[in-house]
């Protein structure tokens, strides 16, 4: 038996025992899970009428309650227990049946494959009758010459720069006017990278009006560490000098006179002293 064939045989067993699942679920299982859930409600309905009463009737109530606990704790055990088996043989049977419905999908997408392929090979088939035969030679298509040419020897020659320069339509001049202009043109120096140096003056050191003239650092003023602010210096200090050019400013300034007030000339010290030019008397 070989490969293929033990392949398709345990395919047919493996189809035969899910068809088995299917139907002991279908017939078997699931019906009998329907039915114990059934009687679990007829048999909770029993306990909870029995809790009630015993509660009702039972002297000692902390026991009753105690009973009634323990009761719905093996209700609801058991509920759930019911519930999962029977949701879990559901969810098998879905299982099977989905498998089954990707088998015949798989199937059905195989006949529409060999359809295909037939209607191919139908198509090729008439379209082969309508084509006819062509007969090819089968012979060399390059000949080689019988006598091979001898390869040339190469030759350098210089490049002719000019022998384009009499093409298109621009302006043609000729080698006695490109060599005088080349002749009269001046020489410069090739552009360097260097920064251009300072001018320099007369003892070679850069002055006040030099182009290239940094500035100087000039530090702050400090105030003396012995100086100390305070109101009373401050009213004692005497009133600052003026500069020399300052005061030659305001003693060029044009000078005005004023005439002296009546109480300055009546007393005995202004009649005695000498009046000046600028002066007259005053008149009551």
């Amino acid at each position: 038996m070989s490969g293929g064939e033990a392949g398709i045989w345990l395919a047919l067993i493996d189809k035969d025992v899910k068809m088995a699942e299917l139907q002991m679920l279908l017939e078997e299982e699931i019906p009998a899970g329907r039915s114990a859930l059934l009687d679990s409600f007829t048999n909770l309905e029993r306990v909870a009428e029995y809790c009630e009463s015993n509660y009702v009737q039972s002297p000692d109530k902390h026991r009753a309650l105690e009973e009634t606990k323990n009761y719905t704790t093996q209700s609801l055990a058991s509920v759930a227990y019911l519930i999962n088996t029977l949701a879990n043989n559901v969810l098998q049977m879905l299982d099977i049946q989905a498998s089954q419905l990707r088998r015949m999908e798989s199937s059905i997408n195989h006949i529409s494959q060999t359809v295909d392929i037939h209607k191919e090979k139908v198509a090729r088939r008439e379209i082969g009758i309508l084509t006819t035969n062509k007969n090819t030679s089968r012979t060399h298509k390059i000949i080689a010459p019988a006598n091979p040419e001898r390869p040339v020897r190469y030759i350098r020659k210089p490049i002719d720069y000019s022998l384009l320069d009499d093409m298109g339509h621009g302006v043609k001049a000729s080698a006695q006017n490109v060599k005088a202009g080349a002749a009269g043109l001046p020489r410069t120096n090739p552009p360097t990278q260097k920064p251009p140096s300072p001018p320099m003056s007369g003892k070679g050191t850069i002055g006040r009006h030099s182009p290239y003239r940094t500035l100087e650092p000039v530090r702050p003023p400090v105030v003396p560490n012995d100086y100390v602010s305070s109101p009373t210096r401050h009213g004692n200090m005497a009133p600052p000098q003026q500069s020399p050019a300052r005061t030659a400013s305001v003693n060029q300034r044009n000078r005005t006179y004023r005439y002296p007030a009546p109480h300055a000339l009546s007393t005995p010290l202004a009649k005695n002293r000498p009046r000046t030019h600028f002066e007259r008397p005053w008149t009551h």
